[in-house]
């Protein structure tokens, strides 16, 4: 866990610009954990209650809101929506988020209310009271026992946890010891290694660090780590690449969920009809057997008899040695042949069907993880276009059919426009209709990914390089260096005959290596 108490008091001055005055227009229930405030300046807000990694960030992730509802996401929208954030305040130096809200009814009424948000390790929790912290709903409700000593339920006050520790922001402590409200051991062995507690007030540099194969966030470098870091701009931009990109915490709601098992479920069962196949295959190439059998049998048939039950005779294939050959005493010695080079026949065409069974089979699989990929990147539009291509009817009810593919499009500083699909629907629209033949088609080399194309004549190095970044950050390989990245002309490029998605082959191509960097591509980003 990095964040504590001096994590969010630098986080909630980054916030509150950016959030105190702000009217909040809709509450977004993305799954069972996450919720979205979604503010009139354009700006989002995601609070994360997810035991594994409570947090709240300002997001530019677009995200599909759940169908589902709750009697606490009921309250959040009833009280929240349309209030204007009159504050954003941390309790002391604690783990705990005060949203005050000023609140107006149909009448215009003023009323305000407050949204506490608890960071507590696995306890996380979001209550929502009213100015007097009566509790009018809570995320988690729980009565007291031996490890909560607190009522959290509605129509109850709400107190905060308080352990009486100095706030290092106010208050000097000793070194030695770690008596500090909201200073985590991390945070508490950097004090001492500089044996200095102002190294909290520096100036923030939002820093991932990896150790050990490990890596950590900060506000700032935790320089006793002795650890590769990487900075951000903001602390937001850091939380959101730490956990979608390292930690794969991707707030998928029930529709997202849904889509992504049942992805692995077919991948599941195309392998386990693969393995099948396989042993199939395997055994009808030890029936070709049969072939040798049924030749040596037909040169002693004459010494077959009705009723034997096998015959030895020498294998001429191994220079004479013994081979004894399996009869059917009911069938005639001719019946014997027959039956064994039927065996023979049925393992030759067996053979010939299976081949083409496994590999649709493999290009089964092939497509279903080409399609989780695409998951992995896909905004709304983009997973309602994958619904789509997989005619799966689970929120057909509410989804409106798509009639144009959603392009991301990007533009370089020579007016350039570069066009990205992001899923099958994309791809094959934008290859296969949109671009023009002398357009440029890029694509990752030996790897899922998207198809991107660059309209443009004669393209500088600096041009290719560019839409090859983005092919590749649009890739599996997106967080890869030196990523082998293929460019030809769209008139190369032909759809695989026969196949599900936007698989295709390509001629004549060439080839440049690149390093994705997201930020500088951001700078081109035109919708």
């Amino acid at each position: 866990m990095n964040i504590d108490g001096v994590f969010l008091h630098h986080l909630l001055m980054e916030l509150k610009p950016n959030v105190e005055g702000c009217r909040i227009n809709k509450v977004l229930l993305i799954n069972d954990t996450d919720f979205i405030l979604s503010l009139s300046n354009r700006k989002n807000i995601l609070i994360s209650a997810n035991n594994n990694s409570p947090h709240l960030r300002m997001t530019k992730s677009e995200y599909m809101a759940s169908k589902k509802t709750s009697l606490f996401y009921n309250q959040l929208k009833a009280k929240l929506e349309n209030s204007i954030i009159n504050s954003l305040l941390q309790i002391n130096n604690d783990r705990l988020t005060v949203f005050e809200v000023i609140h107006f009814d149909e009448l215009g009424y003023q009323e305000t209310f407050k949204l506490y948000f608890e960071i507590y390790g696995r306890n996380a929790n979001i209550i929502l009271t009213n100015a007097e912290d009566i509790i009018i709903e809570s995320y988690k409700r729980n009565l007291p026992n031996e490890e909560e000593k607190r009522i959290i339920i509605p129509k109850t006050s709400y107190h905060y946890l308080s352990l009486g520790k100095l706030n290092p922001f106010l208050q000097k402590g000793s070194l030695e010891q770690n008596n500090f409200e909201g200073v985590s051991n991390l945070t508490f062995t950097e004090m001492a290694y500089h044996e200095n507690q102002d190294i909290i007030n520096q100036q923030i540099k939002p820093t991932i660090m990896e150790v050990n194969n490990k890596s950590y966030f900060y506000c700032f470098p935790l320089i006793h780590l002795h650890a590769k870091t990487t900075t951000f701009a903001s602390l937001s931009e850091m939380l959101e690449f730490f956990y979608i990109n390292l930690k794969n915490f991707n707030s998928f709601n029930s529709e997202q969920t849904f889509l992504e098992n049942h992805l692995k479920k077919e991948i599941n069962k195309s392998k386990t009809k693969l393995a099948k196949q396989e042993k199939e295959y395997e055994d009808a190439i030890n029936h070709l057997e049969y072939e040798k059998t049924g030749n040596l049998l037909a040169t002693y048939l004459h010494k077959v008899n009705k009723g034997d039950l096998e015959i030895t005779v020498d294998d001429f294939y191994l220079n004479g040695l013994p081979y004894t050959i399996k009869l059917d005493p009911l069938l005639t010695p001719t019946k014997n042949l027959e039956s064994i080079f039927n065996k023979y026949k049925k393992a030759k065409r067996t053979i010939v069907h299976l081949e083409a069974q496994m590999e649709t089979t493999k290009q089964d699989i092939e497509y279903y993880i080409c399609l989780l990929e695409q998951l992995n990147i896909a905004k709304a539009n983009d997973i309602k276009e994958i619904y789509e291509e997989l005619k799966i009817k689970k929120i057909g009810a509410h989804v409106k059919k798509i009639t144009k593919p959603n392009i991301t499009t990007y533009q370089d500083s020579n007016d350039n426009i570069i066009l990205v699909g992001k899923n099958n629907l994309q791809n094959n629209y934008l290859t296969h209709k949109l671009a023009s033949k002398n357009d440029y088609f890029f694509h990752v080399q030996g790897s899922p990914g998207s198809h991107t194309i660059l309209k443009a004549n004669n393209p500088s190095p600096e041009t290719i390089n560019l839409a090859a970044q983005i092919a590749a950050y649009y890739s599996k390989s997106r967080y890869s260096s030196n990523v082998a990245v293929d460019y030809t002309l769209v008139r190369n490029v032909k759809k695989v005959p026969g196949t599900k998605g936007s698989f295709v082959l390509y001629a004549n191509q060439k080839t440049v290596f690149v390093t994705p960097n997201h930020e500088e591509l951001k700078k081109y980003l035109k919708n």
